[in-house]
């Protein structure tokens, strides 16, 4: 048992790490309303019992993802009505899930060691770190329960099994794909074949069904339904037609020294939950990355392959602890080769606080708590404790009137419920925390203002509080 209880340390270590790496990074502007401001809203309205309407979207925040156990976070606002406290639980909860892959290892007879180190490498997987890392979203409580429920499953406690596949399910329309994802995984171990064919018929059944209720709740159905080839050849092909999908390939497989390769069952896994991002047309092209949240299913998956791996090679006279060590060092180095999220928790730049955070921080904090905001993407997080909280995005507008001296002219469109508009003006700011290059940006804002169409209530350093005239 020394090696479960340096496992317990680990995970406590890494819930730590992990908190600092997503809090320091929200604390610095680089969170968003895409998801964190979302989900942060909706939990809010949750734990003070009103209707979950997302401002961001437009919709009722069921119209977007079919995101049931959300609900279940809210007591956390109850302890620290803080964003961050979201982080937090992220944080913990995928670390915790560690603790499942050492059991899942110790149940097929594998020694501690081995189990510590094939926990460690799952902990340490990149899509686990840039899910942290990518603000919130609810995929991290489908990752966790993934890792359970194969616990469960080759452990045989029945009723938390069921309980952790409803709350899977409940989690987002999707997790049904991934549920069966899992099923292929079981289907090549004769014991829980039967299981595994539950898994896979009710995952896609539910997946489905789920997406057209979805659909039921938003003004414009299910935004993610996929377009696909009918050209076997074809849909072979979008596998790996990028750059981007030919990195989560390298990234995934390498990570785990290509130990997966051995189990058929994770790379059938492996091919179903891609499938869902790499073959349903370009739309999807946002989610072929492999530094974004997406790719955190795939440790669970790649995961229980290198287990079968070392199930294989066990029959071959190789020693699986020798491998399972080998496999931890090979992680490490490519923790260091790739520069993954936790490696910035190292770095000095990473924890400089500059002055104009302190700004942005203090003029937030002359907002009313019941203003209707619109603003820009890296301060929704920040404001997303209320019930009118709108995006703002730069856009180039022909007008009849020459607002701005002349027909066509760069404006901040936003909804026209927002009584305050919130903007930071320093140059060199991000694309993806305001949409457009610093020069359309600041160009907007100008043009807004001369035109009267907004005026200054508020300002520290380059951070602006602007009150709306009537629109």
């Amino acid at each position: 048992m020394k090696a479960q209880r340096v496992l317990i340390i680990w995970i406590l270590l890494l819930s730590i790490a992990y908190s600092a790496l997503s809090i320091i990074r929200h604390n610095h502007f680089q969170s968003g309303g895409f998801d964190l401001g979302i989900y942060d809203q909706a939990v809010w309205q949750y734990a003070n019992f009103q209707w979950p309407y997302n401002t961001i979207k437009d919709r009722f925040i069921l119209g977007d993802h079919l995101t049931l156990t959300l609900p279940l976070l809210a007591p956390l606002f109850w302890l620290w009505e803080d964003v961050r406290i979201l982080l937090i639980f992220q944080a913990v909860w995928v670390s915790f899930s560690a603790l499942a892959i050492y059991r899942i290892a110790q149940g097929r007879k594998f020694s501690e060691v081995t189990a510590l180190c094939l926990s460690v490498v799952y902990s340490l997987f990149y899509g686990i770190q840039y899910l942290v890392y990518f603000d919130f979203h609810p995929v991290v409580i489908g990752v966790g329960l993934l890792a359970w429920i194969g616990y469960f499953l080759e452990s045989g406690k029945r009723r938390l099994l069921v309980a952790s596949v409803i709350f899977l399910l409940f989690t987002q329309e999707n997790m049904g794909l991934a549920l069966a994802s899992l099923g292929f995984i079981y289907l090549f171990h004769k014991k829980h074949r039967r299981t595994a064919i539950t898994f896979f018929i009710g995952g896609v059944g539910y997946s489905l069904l789920a997406s057209k209720v979805v659909a039921s709740f938003s003004p414009i159905g299910f935004q993610y339904w996929p377009q696909i080839s009918h050209n076997p050849v074809i849909i072979l092909q979008q596998f790996f037609d990028s750059e981007e999908k030919r990195q989560v390939w390298w990234y995934s497989f390498a990570t785990f020294s290509f130990l997966p390769l051995f189990s058929p069952g994770a790379m059938v896994a492996v091919f179903f939950d891609l499938a869902q991002y790499f073959v349903t047309g370009p739309e999807f092209s946002r989610m072929w990355s492999p530094f974004m949240h997406h790719r955190a299913t795939l440790g669970v998956f790649l995961t229980l392959g290198a287990l079968d791996g070392l199930v294989l090679l066990k029959r071959w006279k190789v020693a699986p602890q020798q491998v399972a060590v080998a496999l931890l060092g090979v992680a490490l180095v490519f923790q260091y080769v790739w520069h993954l999220p936790l490696n910035k928790l190292t770095k000095v730049e990473y924890w400089k606080e500059e002055a104009w955070m302190a700004d942005n921080r203090a003029l937030l904090g002359m907002i009313p708590s019941s203003a209707a905001i619109a603003t820009q993407q890296n301060f929704v997080s920040h404001l997303s404790h209320r019930n009118q909280i709108y995006l703002v995005w730069p856009r180039m507008h022909d007008f009849i009137d020459s607002p701005c001296g002349q027909t066509s002219c760069w404006w901040l469109d936003f909804d026209k419920r927002a009584e305050y508009l919130v903007v930071d003006t320093r140059p060199d700011q991000w694309l993806t925390q305001i949409l457009e290059t610093n020069d359309h940006w600041l160009e907007a804002i100008g043009n807004m203002e001369k035109s009267g169409k907004i005026t200054i209530a508020e300002s520290v350093g380059a951070a602006k509080l602007y009150r709306i005239v009537l629109q």
